[in-house]
């Protein structure tokens, strides 16, 4: 088992798309779904009132509806989205020693990661091809992997400039976390991967049954194996993630098990203190949304 907990970073130049709905103004009157740009957010305006204040202190004249476009890509959610018709890149200042990047909710064909002196450091086509036989290896359709997952060789402390080149239906990123590696212990199979379903169902009193489709989360539980000696260390490593949305590796081998690999948060964490060498641990991860 292995965590990644997200290190902070800043961006120092982004070619994304920029947001064009405008700013907002404390002078200007805004009336109901009018939309105003405010720290890096959209909001929408909930009233007509003619005095509207700031727009993350008076909750109930405004309502916080998505990250401005260019932000999208490091804000707190996987569902929304950096979106640009062409290529694009950024430069980003990472606070701390890092080697491991995920970059989620994708639709890209390339991305390429160089440091700040244009050495590549890592390079990847996202098409793909779902290959059993020969026939489907030369006449299957191509599709885009949605997720990339970068460990890389060694830790760098250096700005980075990573570049995506754009599919056929555009060029965006969903989340891009960038963080450090940390051993938690040994993953004791069977490990168990399902998923939330939040799709609504309604049958009416003909039988008929209506669904209304719904997003998806992956829900893992791991049970982990550490030495007694080393417990306090990967105690307090898990409870430094309590409510921190990290990157969880079920299994790093290279034919290994990707579905146990997520991004999400801890949702239960328990371990029986016993008086054996090795001890067992449990956790319970659900991916975000």
């Amino acid at each position: 088992m292995t965590i990644v907990k997200p290190l902070e970073f800043e961006v120092l130049q982004n070619s994304a798309t920029k947001d064009e709905t405008p700013l907002w103004v404390k002078e200007k009157t805004y009336k109901s779904d009018e939309k105003v740009q405010f720290k890096g957010f959209i909001w929408v305006s909930a009233s007509d009132e003619d005095t509207h204040e700031e727009p993350d202190v008076y909750f109930d004249k405004w309502v916080k509806f998505a990250p401005v476009n260019e932000n999208a890509f490091f804000d707190d959610e996987v569902n929304t989205q950096t979106k640009c018709d062409k290529a694009w890149s950024i430069q980003l200042k990472i606070d701390g020693v890092f080697d491991t990047l995920a970059f989620l909710n994708l639709n890209v064909s390339k991305i390429k990661i160089q440091t700040i002196d244009k050495k590549i450091i890592y390079e990847k086509s996202m098409y793909y091809k779902k290959t059993k036989t020969w026939w489907e290896y030369f006449f299957g359709k191509f599709k885009v992997n949605k997720e990339d997952f970068v460990f890389l060789p060694y830790p760098i402390n250096s700005e980075i400039l990573i570049s995506f080149k754009p599919a056929k239906t555009g060029c965006d990123v969903g989340h891009i976390l960038i963080g450090k590696k940390e051993f938690a212990g040994i993953t004791i199979y069977p490990a168990s991967s399902t998923y939330l379903n939040y799709s609504k169902t309604s049958t009416n009193e003909w039988g008929i049954t209506n669904v209304v489709s719904g997003k998806k989360a992956k829900y893992l539980e791991f049970v982990v194996a550490i030495q007694k000696k080393d417990f306090d260390y990967y105690d307090e490593l898990i409870s430094e993630i309590y409510n921190v949305k990290a990157l969880f590796i079920g299994d790093e081998s290279e034919l290994g098990f990707k579905k146990l690999t997520t991004f999400g948060i801890l949702k239960d964490y328990s371990a029986p203190l016993e008086v054996e060498d090795y001890i067992q641990y449990k956790l319970n991860v659900q991916g975000l949304i």
